[in-house]
């Protein structure tokens, strides 16, 4: 209803205003209508007891009261509007416990992860760490890890803590492709700058400027060269190595060319080597080697080893056998040299000529020299018998016959 007023009349007391009956009613009326839309119709609904400044009166739910104005109930529509601090302060964003702060512009959502401290940007970050001079960048003890650059200044800067040599916090200068050398620490080419063909050289503190006395264009042409005794290092860039002639060896350089040439005197007969003996040998004569040196046979010689079948038989092997065959019948020829070569079988089966069979046959030891444990070479003479045996002078059934031809 419409707020009611009282008609007091034009005067005091001239009787021209409500009667008491109806203005305690038009009171009652607003009083009632007031009670019902600030409480209950019988109680008012607003608090204001107390208040603080800032605070607005809240609904709990019963009542109005002052309180704090902490808690949306709806998103915050701010209708172009902005939100703003006053004299300098800040606007501070705190999620509950580990709660994110989340900044979503169109499709693109940035988050601020309350568990991490990391920052999840959906896109790209279009940003400026540039200042106009080094010392209005942050501290570097105050914000490890931040890049930035400076303007005029070639090289961009990150702030850490260098550990070598104590430096501790530090803006550290990063280098480019547009830096030189001489922005590292350990090199210094400003003191003396360097010139044509010069090599960066330690000098003990730093890489400096320096003449390459053993680089490419002055490289030793060898570092070790070993010899079948002894060895020999280069130790500088003037270092000569003498390849010197041993005996009857000389050695010489002509340009390019290294030539070794014998220069003694060659052996031209085989009597002059150190291994043959040919004392007394004439036309027709033959060499054989009797297991020190090559020496005169007046025959050609058959060779035959001869091996052992436990103690049952002789083999042998050489000319005119394939394989070792046991206890062969030989042919020999009268005025030919034959080599029976019982070496492999030694002391333990004794080779022996007979005349007669049995271990207690008559031996024949004309034209035989050596041994019957070792090697024994028998030229047959003229005067042979047709018929001779040889034997094991140890085991009876290692035997067998020889057949003297012509």
């Amino acid at each position: 209803m419409a707020k009611q007023l009282l008609n007091i009349g034009t005067t005091a007391n001239d009787n021209t205003g409500d009667t008491l009956r109806s203005g305690g009613d038009k009171i009652n009326d607003n009083f009632t209508e007031l009670y019902t839309a600030i409480g209950n119709g019988a109680t008012v609904g607003i608090s204001i007891a107390n208040p603080a400044v800032g605070q607005v009166l809240k609904y709990d739910g019963s009542n109005f009261s002052p309180s704090n104005y902490n808690a949306l109930t709806s998103a915050l529509d701010v209708a172009g509007n902005s939100i703003i601090s006053a004299s300098n302060g800040d606007i501070t964003l705190v999620p509950n416990g580990t709660g994110d702060v989340r900044i979503t512009a169109g499709s693109q959502t940035t988050i601020f992860d309350g568990a991490t401290g990391n920052v999840s940007v959906a896109s790209t970050i279009s940003y400026k760490n540039e200042y106009t001079a080094l010392g209005n960048a942050p501290s570097a003890a105050s914000n490890p890890g931040y890049f930035f650059t400076v303007d005029g200044d070639d090289n961009p800067y990150v702030n850490m803590n260098i550990t070598a040599g104590g430096v501790g916090d530090s803006r550290v200068k990063l280098l480019t492709e547009y830096s030189g050398l001489d922005a590292l620490s350990d090199v210094d080419i400003t003191t003396n700058a360097p010139t044509a063909n010069q090599v960066l050289k330690w000098n003990g503190t730093n890489f400096v400027p320096a003449d390459d006395t053993a680089g490419a264009g002055q490289q030793n042409i060898f570092a070790t060269v070993a010899g079948d005794t002894g060895s020999t290092t280069a130790n500088s860039v003037s270092d000569t190595l003498t390849i010197a002639g041993g005996t009857n060896i000389a050695t010489s350089i002509s340009g390019d060319t290294l030539t070794v040439a014998f220069n003694g005197t060659l052996t031209t007969t085989l009597a002059a080597l150190t291994d043959t003996d040919v004392t007394g040998i004439t036309q027709g004569d033959s060499l054989y080697w009797n297991g020190t040196d090559w020496v005169v046979t007046r025959s050609p010689m058959t060779w035959w080893e001869l091996g052992a079948n436990q103690s049952n038989h002789f083999t042998i092997n050489g000319p005119g056998f394939s394989t070792p065959t046991e206890d062969p019948t030989l042919y020999v020829m009268r005025g030919m040299t034959y080599a029976f070569d019982n070496s492999s079988n030694g002391g333990s089966h004794p080779f022996r000529i007979q005349s007669s069979q049995g271990l207690s046959g008559t031996a024949y030891t004309q034209g035989q020299s050596g041994s019957g444990t070792n090697v024994l070479y028998w030229t047959v003479p003229m005067d042979a018998p047709n018929t001779l045996y040889y034997q094991c002078t140890i085991h009876a059934l290692m035997n067998g016959t020889i057949n003297v031809l012509i």
